[in-house]
Formats: C-alpha cells, sequence, structure tokens
C-alpha cells in the first residue's frame, strides 16, 4: 500500500482498503456531508494525524487555492484535529476564514491544541466534545545545541526567574527576621541580611543569558499578540486578559484546557450533541490509524453512472436477401 501519510491534498486518487465504506476517507467525507445537512453549514477539515503533520504554510495556500468553494458561505464550521503548529499560519488561517463567511464556528471533537487553539480564538462559537481539549499558546522552541532535539517553551526561563525572585524574597525575610530576633536593629538586620541573600543569588543569576531572556520574550509576545487580536475582532470584552492567561499563567504547554475550563475563562464554547461528537471521532479514528492528514471541504460522491445497453453485435441480412429465406418478416413474397 502507498504511503498515505504524503498523500496530503483533497482530491487525490487513495488507494483502495476494500471498498467505499471501509476507506477511511471515504466514510470520513459521508460523516462530514451528512453533519452539513443536519447542521446546515459548510464544513471545512484540518485535521493532522500526527507528526510531522502540523499547521503550517500548505494549510494556508491548501484554503487559498479553494477560495471560490467559500463564496456564498453562511456558516462556515472548521473541523479540527491538531497538536499545533506555527502561530502565524493560524493566525492568517483564523483571519480568512472570518473574511469568508457571516458565522465562523470551530469543531473540536477530540484536540485542538496550541496554534490550533489559536485558530479557535475569534470563532462565534467553539463546539467541544466531551474529551476535546484546548492548550495554552506559549511559543514551542528547539536550541538544538544547548537543549538538544526536543523542544521546549520560552516560558521555563521565566518561570525559573519567578521562582527565583520568590526566593530571594523568602531568604531575606529569614535573614532579617532572624538576625532581629537576635538583638540586631532592623536597620542593621536588613543590613546583614541583603548582603547574605545576594551572596546566595547571585551564583543563580549568573546562569541567565539576558540576550536568550529576550529572545525568549519576543517568541511568546507572538501568540500574545495575535491572540489578542483575533479576539479583539469579534469584540471580546476581556481580549487583552484572555490572551495574557492563556500565554503566562498555565504550568505546562500539555496542560489541558476542557470544555469546563474553557467556559470558565471566557472563550465561547458549547457542547457538540454527543451523537455528532461519535459519528466525528469514530471516522476520525479511521483516518488517524493509518497516518491519513485531511484538509478540505468534503466532495459528494460522484454519482455512478447506468452500465449502457450492449449493442446487439449481429448483422442484419439485406431484405432481398432475407425475404427471400425461410419467411422472416419483412417484405411479402409475391404471391402470398
Amino acid at each position: 500500500m502507498a504511503n498515505l501519510s504524503q498523500l496530503f491534498w483533497r482530491g487525490v486518487q487513495w488507494p483502495s482498503l476494500g471498498g467505499p465504506l471501509s476507506n477511511p476517507v471515504a466514510q470520513f467525507e459521508k460523516t462530514l456531508l451528512s453533519l452539513e445537512k443536519q447542521r446546515k453549514s459548510r464544513i471545512y477539515a484540518i485535521v493532522h494525524p500526527a507528526d510531522p503533520h502540523h499547521l503550517c504554510t500548505p494549510d494556508f495556500w491548501g484554503a487559498l487555492r479553494r477560495r471560490e468553494k467559500f463564496a456564498g458561505v453562511q456558516t462556515l464550521e472548521i473541523l479540527v484535529h491538531s497538536p499545533g503548529g506555527h502561530a502565524n499560519v493560524a493566525y492568517r488561517l483564523a483571519k480568512y476564514f472570518r473574511g469568508h463567511c457571516k458565522r465562523l464556528n470551530i469543531l473540536v471533537p477530540m484536540m485542538a491544541k496550541s496554534a490550533a487553539t489559536l485558530l479557535c480564538l475569534n470563532a462565534d462559537t467553539v463546539y467541544m466534545g466531551e474529551f476535546a481539549e484546548l492548550g495554552p499558546l506559549d511559543a514551542q522552541l528547539k536550541d538544538e545545541l544547548e537543549k538538544g532535539f526536543n523542544f521546549f517553551s520560552p516560558l521555563d526561563e521565566f518561570k525559573s526567574m519567578e521562582f527565583m525572585k520568590e526566593y530571594a524574597t523568602g531568604i531575606l525575610d529569614y535573614f532579617s527576621a532572624t538576625l532581629a530576633e537576635r538583638g540586631m536593629s532592623v536597620k542593621q538586620a536588613l543590613h546583614e541580611a541583603i548582603a547574605g541573600t545576594v551572596g546566595i543569588m547571585n551564583p543563580l543569576y549568573s546562569h541567565i543569558d539576558p540576550s536568550k531572556v529576550g529572545s525568549y520574550r519576543r517568541a511568546l509576545s507572538e501568540g500574545e499578540e495575535y491572540a489578542k487580536r483575533l479576539l479583539g475582532s469579534v469584540g471580546h470584552p476581556g481580549a487583552e486578559e484572555l490572551a495574557e492567561h492563556l500565554v503566562w499563567d498555565y504550568p505546562a504547554h500539555d496542560f489541558v484546557i476542557d470544555y469546563e475550563e474553557a467556559k470558565a475563562i471566557g472563550i465561547p464554547v458549547q457542547k457538540l450533541p454527543i451523537t455528532q461528537e461519535k459519528a466525528l471521532i469514530n471516522s476520525l479514528i479511521g483516518i488517524m490509524k493509518h497516518g491519513i492528514p485531511y484538509i478540505g471541504f468534503a466532495q459528494p460522491a460522484a454519482p455512478r453512472r447506468k452500465p449502457a445497453p450492449a449493442k446487439n453485435t449481429r448483422k442484419k441480412l439485406p431484405v432481398s436477401i432475407a425475404s427471400a429465406g425461410t419467411g422472416n418478416v419483412g417484405t411479402k413474397r409475391a404471391g402470398a
């Protein structure tokens, strides 16, 4: 079987997996078309089953080349299943979708993490399944020289500095209170406590590279600024606070923002009807099992053509010959 993960764009000839309904792509498209009728909308799918698939430039060009298919759409719904990707691509796609419909909804049956969460922020409504999750917007970077090949969050550096600040304050309070209890004046106790705190903290702070901290701050501000703009474009009353919260206030990049958490922080969420959620998850599992990404609208299956009637290949004899034979209906014989 061909490498299905390489067949990225809708419309290619998928290898047969045992018939039209056992083909996971055909089943997925059948589900989307059924949901479009139920929800009275057009559904555009962005499905990334696993690495290396993520939100990146081909996703944007894929939407752009289908521009004519967005014409006249009243309610556009984006089905998202993605671990994230590039924030700038998510931002451009979010604005593109918003500009091509009257109403924009996002459907998240399972996962829309990181940059895929950013994609949700200018929607009128985000419909989440029971097991659906969004995620924080802190950027993910690589530093192969010092941190290896795994991604890391630049927020780690700021959380470390935040801890050191609290640690230094605790040491200063402890030293000054202890020295004051032993008979020193407040002024003298503070003087000695400050010197002791500086001596402890200097080696820790010496490991911080200001240029890296600056670059990390810029990386984090990208997602924060995109989030503010998308939320502001739909008139969200707490755009700045929500954007800041999504970037800075969660303890880990993989932190689960489920339906209850999303509602509590001010994202306009509703629950995806359970029958629709089950149908979407079942069809998603089918294409994820084969590592198949899917980008675009589902197209109705082409109607099957009725087989042409078989042609009669028997040659007709000339009338004069036929009538001279054994009495075939044709021309009356003389004297009849």
